[in-house]
């Protein structure tokens, strides 16, 4: 059974692009391209993996990540961003995501994180000036608020 994909980004352009893709290797069961859309097809679907990005209208990436924690909802997420700003990715990694991926990284890297992700592991962008570890164990010094 292929896993399924939760895709959420403000731009559906860009999620249809992801949607395309994503589609060979896994089952897309939804597009959402706001935080509400987002937590709301999460909680119909369950998916396997959600991938995110932070910037949506309503409300933003990482409030529906909260969210969806508070619901106690397993899916792992990738936060994937244009955002090269490591106090985000401290902050994604702490709202409950799995990868903080930019959305400069080559398709290699992408797909190199699902892999991560999928296997249960962690990923930080390449391009990032700081290491997974240091990003880790910053979100883990301060919970999230209401997590």
């Amino acid at each position: 059974m292929r896993p399924t994909v939760l895709i959420a980004d403000g731009h559906r352009l860009y999620a249809d692009a992801l949607s395309a893709m994503l589609s060979p290797a896994y089952d897309i069961v939804g597009i959402g391209t706001n935080g509400r859309e987002l937590t709301e097809l999460a909680v119909r679907f369950e998916p396997d993996l959600i991938v995110t990005g932070i910037s949506m209208p309503v409300l933003n990436g990482l409030e529906a990540l909260r969210v969806l924690k508070t619901m106690g909802l397993h899916s792992k997420v990738i936060v994937l961003t244009m955002h090269v700003d490591v106090s985000l990715a401290v902050d994604a990694f702490r709202s409950g995501a799995s990868a903080f991926v930019l959305k400069t990284a080559s398709l290699e890297e992408f797909t190199n994180a699902l892999q991560v992700v999928q296997g249960g592991g962690c990923y930080l962008s390449l391009q990032l000036p700081s290491d997974l570890v240091s990003v880790l164990a910053e979100a883990a010094s301060h919970p999230a608020v209401g997590g």
